[in-house]
């Protein structure tokens, strides 16, 4: 049984976050299975009480883990700037994220979840809720906004958010879950980023 749990990120103890950066280590490294609550406490220090207290369990550690990497990433589209044209912009924040996206962390923690909603369906609908769901949100924020100015025609923003970040990522984040060692190059993000935005700006273009 999977426990639905949120952790305030900010509200954790120093011995929290400690707990948490040995997990995360852990986890992407040894893989969540192999990962005892003995070694995330012997990495990090505290005690079991302390991982049940902040995080509940090795599972609500796991969410702990993508909660935090989702607001890292959702900061990258809250820095959209609106002061320059829309094609500009796009192509900044979506190289970032991308960027963000194919990080060998990122990596890592995307291998690892989908190891754990074969066993676990309902941790799948947890993450897929609290995370592709909310991450995107700033990103649609700013969609409604170039609808609001006239810029864009789009019906539903979030969704074309989705879309835009789904394109964006295109065939590198593939690429680089199959073959790890195959690094995306800055130049491969720039271009695959750019057809994107293209793509997308001309189906939504008033």
């Amino acid at each position: 049984m999977v426990k639905d749990s949120t952790i305030e990120i900010t509200k954790l103890s120093a011995r929290g976050l400690l707990i948490l950066d040995a997990a995360q280590h852990l986890f992407y490294h040894q893989g969540f299975d192999e990962t005892s609550l003995a070694m995330i406490i012997n990495e990090a220090g505290g005690s079991r009480r302390s991982i049940y207290n902040e995080f509940g369990n090795k599972q609500g550690l796991l969410m702990a883990v993508i909660q935090r990497q989702v607001k890292e990433q959702s900061e990258i589209l809250t820095s959209i700037n609106r002061d320059i044209p829309a094609k500009e912009a796009l192509n900044q924040v979506c190289f970032k994220f991308v960027k963000g996206m194919l990080s060998p962390e990122l990596m890592s923690l995307f291998r690892l979840v989908v190891q754990q909603v074969v066993k676990f369906p309902e941790l799948g609908e947890m993450i897929y809720q609290k995370g592709p769901m909310t991450g995107i949100l700033p990103l649609a924020d700013y969609l409604e906004w170039l609808k609001d100015q006239k810029i864009l025609k789009i019906d539903n923003c979030h969704f074309s958010a989705q879309m835009l970040i789904e394109m964006a990522k295109g065939p590198l984040h593939t690429r680089s879950l199959l073959l790890p060692n195959k690094k995306a190059s800055d130049e491969e993000i720039t271009h695959q980023v750019a057809k994107a935005v293209d793509i997308f700006l001309n189906a939504h273009q008033v």
